[in-house]
């Protein structure tokens, strides 16, 4: 017997919300904590980090090593947490400004192409 909803069940949209939203905390503590640097916005204190739309999530952030590691490390927690796993053969990594060999050997600790 296995664990968890069917599909179509009415109840599997609001779990996956809660879940999103587990994701959401967790996102908006790292950025917080300054463990991810977001794209902070002059002259406010508005710092985007990501953004969700249905079962789609964009993650922003400052072109840095260092981030591409901590969010290979959250989505694992994530992973871990809510059994939901990022299809990352469907996932891209995109910088804007940065060369495509660079694009291309960061984009290796999340298995995303470039």
């Amino acid at each position: 017997m296995e664990k968890g909803v069917r599909q179509g069940d009415p109840l599997s949209p609001f779990l996956f919300i809660i879940a999103m939203e587990g994701l959401n905390l967790a996102m908006t503590t790292t950025v917080n904590k300054g463990v991810f640097d977001g794209i902070n916005f002059p002259n406010s204190n508005i710092c985007l980090s990501q953004l969700f739309y249905a079962d789609d999530t964009l993650f922003i952030g400052e072109w840095l090593r260092h981030n591409i590691a901590n969010l290979a490390r959250i989505l694992r927690c994530f992973y871990v947490s809510s059994r939901l796993k990022v299809n990352f053969s469907k996932s891209k990594v995109f910088g804007v400004g940065a060369s495509p060999s660079e694009i291309l050997n960061w984009s290796a600790p999340l298995g995303c192409e470039p």
